[in-house]
């Protein structure tokens, strides 16, 4: 039997798209939602067993898609069927509707400008985007914008990440100043 530490465990977890934060893992084996090895110093930090490392990922996985052996790292994913999907949308809106999100970014001004110049779009527009994002603020007395795996959301609506991107502010920032573009097309 195979025994995972935290790193360990969180490249199998992301591999299946559980999770994309490693503070993750640690939340659910300190609350047992994991069974794990309690560690018995901070520089041993906590261990898992397989069987329950798999035995969680097979909870959390819909019926639809099977559990693959993952001993070897994949460094490309295939793309994902319509029904996983919509498998993967349906259980995203019931983590949102209980509240559960990996985290938040705080949208900042002059980052909004960079991306939108980046994007080849005029000052005007970066205005207009910057004028409707300030605005969502959820509660909080910056704007900012909740994230859960490789979707954000605003207003309420579930937006996908630009994957082209390797930092979660630019793969947010970029998505979403598309999505405000199409929406303004659209009208």
């Amino acid at each position: 039997m195979e025994i995972y530490d935290v790193d360990q465990a969180f490249a199998l977890l992301k591999q299946y798209k559980i999770t994309s934060n490693k503070e993750s893992v640690r939340r659910w084996l300190r609350t047992g939602v994991i069974k794990g090895i309690t560690p018995k110093s901070r520089k041993e930090g906590w261990r898992i067993a397989e069987e329950d490392l798999y035995t969680f990922i097979k909870d959390r996985l819909p019926e639809e898609m099977p559990l693959h052996n993952t001993t070897d790292v994949v460094k490309e994913q295939p793309k994902q069927t319509a029904v996983e999907q919509k498998v993967r949308e349906k259980m995203w809106w019931e983590l949102v509707g209980q509240n559960i999100f990996e985290g938040f970014i705080e949208i900042k001004k002059s980052r909004v400008y960079e991306c939108v110049e980046h994007r080849g779009h005029s000052k005007k527009f970066a205005h207009e985007v910057w004028n409707e994002v300030k605005e969502h603020k959820r509660g909080a007395s910056k704007p900012r914008i909740p994230y859960l795996l490789e979707a954000f959301l605003y207003g309420t609506e579930r937006v996908l990440m630009d994957e082209n991107y390797e930092i979660r502010e630019e793969k947010i920032l970029v998505a979403l100043i598309e999505h405000i573009r199409k929406k303004r097309v659209q009208k």
